[in-house]
């Protein structure tokens, strides 16, 4: 029977607030003021939680225990904050989520270290897992690996633009690798294997659709700087501005019927948090 629902708004505060903890007792083990500062003040602002909220919601709702669900969750978050440390420094960018970025309000080689620090420590949450353990740590660096393709990718594309499949190819090793994990993780865990398909296809395509969102909201500083926008690669097929916007909401919104396709088959509604992705996403961006 199941005892969470995913409307259960205060359930899913305190496992978050357990895994917040948990992942601060992991990373400030370290003799490093410097390094434990730069850690804090990283996680110290508002994060939206999403790979969390993922694998948490899909775990309940197959029945894992609730130290498990947030193993997994915090494996995802540990990875994620570590790749956003990294991006930051690779990009240049001053700014994380509405303050200065850590390597800029500390320095690159510390912001290195926690990044670091953080990519090692989610192995270590994984491996402590002791179900289908081997499986769930050799995916874990699979889907690192695809997440480091997809940013080598992205930081040759001012050299070497990309077309409209290399533009899928990026976002979906990029974003997706980390918000098919959690699902991925879940259902590995769950010996749920013939269901890994479609968590990948429904992370993936999430992550294209919202990645498309955020190009369009981002339009005139992504194509100022050079960086990989949509409309920019559809540019680059003769269209003009307007017909590339149109042909990018088109492709956004074939990705999220693709996600939400995918979610809604995901075993025991395990997908739902997912879906309300989707619909949240479709919304804001009518």
């Amino acid at each position: 029977m199941r005892t969470y629902a995913p409307h259960d708004v205060a359930k899913m505060n305190d496992l978050l607030q357990t895994m917040d903890t948990f992942i601060h007792d992991k990373l400030l083990r370290q003799h490093s003021d410097q390094l434990n500062a730069l850690i804090c003040y990283h996680f110290d602002s508002k994060a939206s939680h999403a790979r969390a909220r993922l694998a948490l919601t899909a775990g309940l709702a197959l029945e894992l225990s609730e130290n498990i669900c947030i193993a997994l969750a915090a494996s995802c978050e540990l990875i994620h904050n570590a790749s956003l440390l990294h991006d930051d420094i690779q990009d240049g960018d001053t700014q994380r989520r509405g303050k200065e970025a850590a390597w800029s309000h500390f320095d690159q080689s510390t912001a290195m270290c926690a990044g670091t620090l953080m990519l090692s420590a989610a192995f270590e949450t994984i491996a402590q897992i002791d179900q289908h353990t081997q499986e769930l740590v050799l995916h874990l660096h699979q889907r690192t690996a695809d997440l480091i393709h997809g940013q080598t990718l992205d930081l040759s594309f001012s050299a070497k633009p990309v077309d409209l499949q290399g533009y899928l190819d990026i976002a979906s090793a990029k974003s997706g690798s980390l918000l098919a994990l959690p699902l991925e993780l879940v259902m590995i865990t769950c010996n749920r294997l013939n269901a890994l398909p479609i968590a990948k296809q429904a992370g993936e395509s999430f992550a294209i659709a919202y990645q498309i969102a955020d190009d369009l909201n981002d339009v005139e500083d992504d194509l100022a700087r050079g960086t990989c926008n949509i409309v920019g690669v559809l540019q680059r097929r003769d269209v003009d501005r307007s017909q590339a916007t149109r042909e990018a909401l088109d492709l956004m919104q074939k990705h999220l019927r693709l996600a939400e396709h995918s979610a809604a088959q995901l075993p025991n509604e395990s997908g739902a948090y997912l879906l309300s992705l989707c619909g949240k996403l479709s919304v804001e961006e009518a």
